[in-house]
């Protein structure tokens, strides 16, 4: 299990608490909450449990009926009967450590590219690729394949190496089945690390070069983490459309991933990050 983070860090200690309920299924009560503090070397102060576990009740309204956990009373126990599968498991790793490369080992970016493009396929109720760097397709091969589903056309440049993918890891569409452009588009650009506000942003004056779209296309940005109100208002200054823990859990949970191989491969990176 992964250790307790930092203990000053409400969002953090409640992510670990809801990976601990979700992973391991079993209640976490307040008083084993105070009980950890105190071995830390942490003063267990009642309002800072109480902080913490008013954290978990607003996440677990934010989840709904799609919820793993409840909150009841002194205690934060599993749902019964509630289906958790990797998908919730793999955000949380990355909302309480971040993301850790290590040479020849799977660092868990491109699993939580692929989840979020199932996420938005199923919020659009449309269609959406994985594109960008690194990737075994250049980026013009993939923009002139893009252009061609969406029914929209080539922009006035052709990206560069040197472009990289600009910000945008997925590129979502809502069609209208017509063959005509003139259609949602989400660029989505995927954040699994904890310092998510620090990556490059979406140059949107590039990406109307590669392609002339018909319709403006929104920013959006998929983070494993569940934003506090002000980070909230920091990331909405730069993008049109935020997809966090919540909302990719709550898109995916119950559906079939048309990524069939998938939820096995975020299971096996799941297992192995959490020995």
């Amino acid at each position: 299990m992964i250790e307790l983070p930092d203990l000053n860090d409400i969002e953090r200690v409640a992510d670990w608490i809801e990976l601990s309920v979700v992973h391991d299924k079993k209640t976490f009560s307040k008083a084993r909450l105070s009980s950890l503090l105190d071995q830390s070397g942490e003063d267990a102060a009642e309002a800072d449990i109480d902080s913490i576990i008013n954290e978990l009740m607003k996440r677990g309204s934010l989840y709904g009926d799609a919820s793993p956990y409840i909150v009841d009373g002194k205690c934060v126990r599993p749902k019964k009967g509630g289906r958790v599968g990797p998908e919730i498991i793999i955000c949380l790793i990355f909302s309480i450590r971040g993301v850790r490369k290590k040479k020849r080992e799977n660092d868990g970016t491109k699993l939580f590219e692929r989840l979020s493009n199932e996420a938005v396929k199923y919020y659009l109720n449309g269609e959406a690729e994985v594109i960008g760097f690194p990737n075994k397709k250049n980026l013009e091969n993939q923009i002139k394949r893009i252009c061609l589903k969406t029914c929209e056309k080539m922009g006035s440049r052709c990206p560069m190496p040197s472009d990289k993918d600009k910000g945008v890891d997925i590129i979502a569409w809502k069609p209208h089945k017509d063959q005509r452009p003139n259609q949602v588009v989400i660029l989505l650009q995927c954040a699994a690390g904890v310092n998510f506000e620090q990556k490059q942003p979406i140059s949107l004056t590039a990406w109307r070069e590669f392609i002339n779209w018909d319709a403006p296309p929104l920013r959006g940005i998929a983070i494993p983490s569940i934003p506090s109100n002000m980070a909230w208002l920091r990331i909405r200054d730069n993008f049109d459309m935020i997809f966090d823990r919540v909302r990719i859990f709550r898109a995916v949970h119950n559906n079939t991933f048309s990524d069939k191989k998938l939820r096995k491969e975020m299971l096996t990176w799941c297992k192995n990050n959490l020995k």
